[in-house]
């Protein structure tokens, strides 16, 4: 069975998008998205990248501020795909 797996932060202004991808941008393999509709969000744009650098994203993420941005494990089978939420304070441990 096929199964893709990656992250995402969903944002809820398109202002802290495009900062959360400039920090990142040099740095990881990201890419800006239209937020999958199994996750609102207001301005629409997500921001995807590899499982294998979540923990060195969050490490570059950690003195941001982070109202109005949710993070997603974001898991997509032959059978559906699903958004499993995550606390940004406990990042550890996000398979599903």
């Amino acid at each position: 069975m096929e199964t893709t797996e990656y992250m995402l932060i969903a944002f809820d202004s398109t202002h802290k998008a495009i900062h959360f991808e400039r920090l990142l941008l040099n740095q990881f393999a990201i890419e800006l998205i239209p937020t999958p509709r199994e996750i609102t969000a207001s301005c629409g744009l997500s921001l995807k990248y590899e499982c294998d650098d979540h923990s060195q994203v969050m490490a570059q993420l950690t003195d941001e501020e982070k109202t109005g941005v949710r993070l997603f494990h974001y898991i997509k089978t032959l059978q559906g795909s699903r958004a499993v939420q995550m606390d940004w304070g406990n990042t550890d441990a996000f398979k599903a």
